[in-house]
């Protein structure tokens, strides 16, 4: 069993000291921050940041080292050859234990600079088989399929939403169900959303981070609270989801072969 912390908070703001007491007193084991934490609302362009990452890295070492917890650091743009690579970096108890590039860029991501990565990465801490995929990714159907190949436990998704105008409450619930759950139950891991609010180079966000596993939502941010700085902790049972996964694979393995097309098309006609 561990506890997971997803702390949907302003985009450029900071972890002050009452935010680090109220971690401190629920004792995370994984705390997951959103995608491009560290931009500012002054900031126009990812080059604006270029000057920051080595302070923001060490932001996140420190916060994992102080809590004694596994980090999963709110992305940042990194200056590579040709552009910018928008990577979520892990820590365990202070110490840097590996990154993932983003592999799906989003709308303005590639006009401004982002270049996508190649790989899925999994990474082994703490006993648990960490996965991380970064917002849009989980828009790609091999992003979870790929997730379910590399046996993840837990899925983190740092994330940032546009404001959509005139969204209602049935079209966010469609959502998370058509992509959050069903991607729990394509990968047969739980997933971990956290998203960012405020504003990220003068757009509007929404936030509803959640928690969800295959079979279901297991907490969720109110539609009516998309704005707010919070933070949602839920423990999640790894025994739990690594035998789902094998219960599901020997169902696979037992269930009968899938008619051929011809002939589902034969009795279609009939």
């Amino acid at each position: 069993m561990i506890s997971v912390a997803a702390l949907q908070f302003p985009l450029g703001g900071e972890i002050t000291l009452d935010d680090r007491l109220h971690l401190i007193r629920h004792r995370p084991d994984f705390v997951c921050l959103p995608e491009y934490f560290f931009v500012r609302p002054t900031d126009q362009h990812y080059a604006d940041g270029d000057g920051r990452i080595g302070e923001q890295i060490e932001t996140l070492a420190r916060l994992s080292r102080d809590l004694s917890c596994v980090v999963i650091g709110g992305t940042m743009a990194h200056p590579i050859d040709g552009g910018y690579a928008n990577i979520a970096t892990v820590f365990n108890r202070g110490v840097e234990i590996g990154s993932y590039q983003k592999m799906n860029p989003y709308g303005r991501e590639e006009t401004r600079g982002i270049i996508p990565g190649n790989e899925f990465k999994i990474f082994e801490v703490e006993g648990v088989r960490l996965g991380v995929l970064i917002c849009a990714d989980v828009l790609q159907p091999d992003s979870f399929a790929g997730m379910a190949e590399m046996a993840a436990d837990v899925i983190v998704v740092p994330t940032v939403s546009p404001y959509r105008e005139g969204d209602t409450v049935f079209e966010k619930d469609r959502r998370d169900v058509s992509i959050f759950v069903s991607g729990a139950q394509r990968a047969m891991a739980f997933v971990v959303k956290t998203c960012g609010v405020g504003t990220i180079f003068g757009g509007r966000l929404q936030g509803r981070s959640g928690i969800y596993a295959p079979w279901g939502i297991l907490q969720r941010v109110p539609p009516n609270e998309e704005s707010k700085k919070q933070i949602l902790f839920e423990y999640l049972d790894i025994a739990e989801i690594r035998e789902f996964r094998q219960m599901m694979s020997r169902e696979a393995l037992d269930s009968p072969p899938i008619p051929a097309v011809p002939e589902i098309a034969q009795h279609a006609s009939r």
